[in-house]
């Protein structure tokens, strides 16, 4: 490999890993992400399956959840003293955190982690109570009934899209370095690999 090519390469790893760190993996009150997916209005079927990964059989005690929408509005919301409700439908368990979309502070009353699946009540890995996004829905719900082209039963057209992302306690967050940081190693590294293509030459 000449040096060239090694520069390319090396600026092509430095760019893919800025854009990496920049791409929103952000951390929900201490947990790790486990799934994320973008559910477009148009296309039906896009939440993955198990959507809380192992939390269930990890007795996980804290669940989380990220919306990011198509006009820029987002919302989180964190809830603790899960451990014992995983696969069961149960009273109202209000939110530890409830920000943006979601100020409304929506009670938990499903937590299902399953295959896709239409059979009630398994088909909602996770229900609310008063969980309303304005413009976009009068019940927030993750399920694999859909609605409007949504899994999470969006009753008014024109939302375009939404990013989701799962979080659970059994899960740890991800540390990722700072773009300027990976810039600096990767071209430390760069002149390294072109002291020692000028050594060998």
């Amino acid at each position: 490999m000449n040096i060239k090519m090694l520069k390319a390469a090396l600026t092509s790893l430095i760019l893919s890993v800025s854009t990496i760190a920049n791409a929103g993996l952000i951390q929900l009150d201490g947990m790790g992400s486990i799934k994320e997916w973008v559910d477009l209005e148009s296309t039906a079927g896009e939440m993955p399956e198990f959507i809380w990964g192992n939390s269930d059989s990890l007795n996980a005690n804290k669940i989380g959840l990220y919306i990011e929408l198509a006009d820029g509005r987002s919302g989180s919301l964190v809830y603790s003293g899960v451990s014992g409700l995983w696969n069961s439908t149960f009273a109202n368990l209000a939110p530890d955190i409830a920000t943006g979309v979601f100020s409304s502070s929506p009670f938990l009353h499903f937590l299902f982690n399953t295959a896709k699946t239409l059979t009630y009540p398994q088909a909602l890995p996770a229900a609310w109570s008063n969980a309303t996004i304005s413009g976009v829905t009068g019940n927030f719900d993750l399920s694999y009934y859909e609605q409007v082209g949504s899994n999470f039963r969006a009753d008014i057209a024109g939302w375009e899209r939404a990013t989701i992302t799962t979080y659970s306690s059994a899960y740890s967050p991800v540390d990722v370095p700072e773009p300027s940081t990976l810039a600096i190693l990767s071209l430390g590294i760069m002149g390294l690999a072109s002291r020692r293509f000028k050594k060998q030459s």
